[in-house]
């Protein structure tokens, strides 16, 4: 049998791990009707490239057409022949191949420039994934009967349905990233949930040469506020080391140790994205090194009056070494410092309710929820 993921074992697992992040006990609005969604890093409609060209049709690239028939089967033969610089022949393709190809191409003319490098690729190819894609609740609430031909196991859940699991969130990323000549894979294992060990997969891809691991999947975190289930985008997992996603306490992914296609794609680095990107609050960046600017952060949501929901930064003050990230609460005194500083926050901490409004990722990242 075709071993299925999904990402998350379970809806009550997944009440359960995201529980600290309600605010029944507050009685308050967490929805105000006048702060939008933050918006993830892609081009506006007004400077799309008027002639796009994806460099899967750059001349030259050998044809190879397709053997299966089905169109999971054939799905899997378009992003394995793309990895070993093929470009794909659909005489022999199912109509159904090249319409999520089509899709897929698209979105890349829409978004990405021809001059972007394979960083800024990558990068738009995550965000449009993560903010574009709802996780497929229905099908893991009916997990025992899925069908292993649901579209949400392949990139049609995402590119044509916009809704997947984590299968098909990571075969959309690497057939996307496929047409841009990106080289990536898809990673399978497991996926430690507050001590349940559950079926996963994840991506690793190339970028300048270096190899890193995504997991669009996770950076789609859901927060349960008021009674809805409510998509955040972030970059937790984005461009992230071995040892970072693999970290017991905030990354929490194993490879499966009987694939070899795991330890042949080392990831050894972490891409300084949190150190090279302005926050949502302006002026600062999201690699924050002192108390002192964290409450400066918190403050400065403040004076937004409501029309921030999140911050993602980096904590990484001066003297805080990695040996201090391996504890579970780790910068928790000072992130309660930073919270008391907004005394009518949407979100705030309450340890008597077990009510901690942030989410840990590796690497001293942190997603802080205030308003909505």
């Amino acid at each position: 049998m075709k071993r299925r993921f999904f990402g998350i074992i379970s809806t009550a697992a997944l009440l359960a791990a995201v529980a600290v992040f309600s605010a029944f006990a507050f009685g308050c609005s967490v929805f105000r009707k006048d702060s939008g969604d933050v918006l993830p890093h892609l081009i506006s409609e007004d400077i799309a490239e008027s002639d796009p060209r994806r460099p899967i049709d750059e001349s030259g690239l050998p044809l190879a057409g397709f053997t299966s028939d089905t169109l999971g089967g054939q799905l899997d033969e378009l992003t394995d022949m793309m990895f070993d610089g093929k470009k794909p022949d659909f005489a022999t393709a199912l109509s159904g191949t090249k319409k999520v190809y089509d899709a897929a191409v698209a979105v890349l003319d829409r978004y990405i420039l021809n001059d972007f490098s394979e960083y800024e690729r990558v990068h738009a190819i995550h965000d449009w994934i993560v903010y574009n894609t709802k996780y497929d609740f229905e099908l893991l609430e009916n997990a025992d009967g899925a069908s292993s031909d649901d579209p949400s196991f392949r990139a049609d859940g995402v590119l044509l349905n916009g809704k997947a699991v984590c299968d098909g969130y990571t075969k959309a990323f690497r057939l996307m990233c496929g047409i841009e000549r990106i080289r990536c894979i898809r990673v399978i294992g497991q996926y430690n949930d507050n001590g349940s060990q559950i079926n996963h997969a994840w991506n690793k891809v190339r970028v300048g040469g270096v190899w890193y691991n995504v997991d669009t999947t996770m950076d789609n975190f859901h927060v349960m506020a008021g009674g809805k289930r409510k998509s955040v985008l972030n970059h937790g997992y984005f461009l992230v080391s071995d040892k970072a996603i693999k970290d017991v306490v905030a990354g929490r992914h194993t490879e499966r140790a009987t694939d070899p296609i795991n330890v042949n794609y080392e990831c050894k680095e972490n891409y300084p994205f949190h150190a090279t990107t302005a926050s949502e609050v302006e002026p600062y960046s999201m690699r924050v090194t002192s108390q002192r600017e964290l409450n400066s952060v918190f403050r400065a949501v403040k004076d937004k009056k409501g029309k921030i929901g999140k911050i993602e930064l980096q904590l990484a003050f001066t003297g805080y070494s990695d040996d201090n990230l391996s504890h579970a609460d780790a910068y928790s005194a000072q992130i309660a410092e930073a919270y008391s500083l907004i005394k009518d926050a949407d979100y705030r901490i309450d340890s008597a309710a077990r009510e901690y409004p942030y989410m840990r990722y590796p690497n001293g990242v942190f997603v802080f929820l205030i308003y909505k």
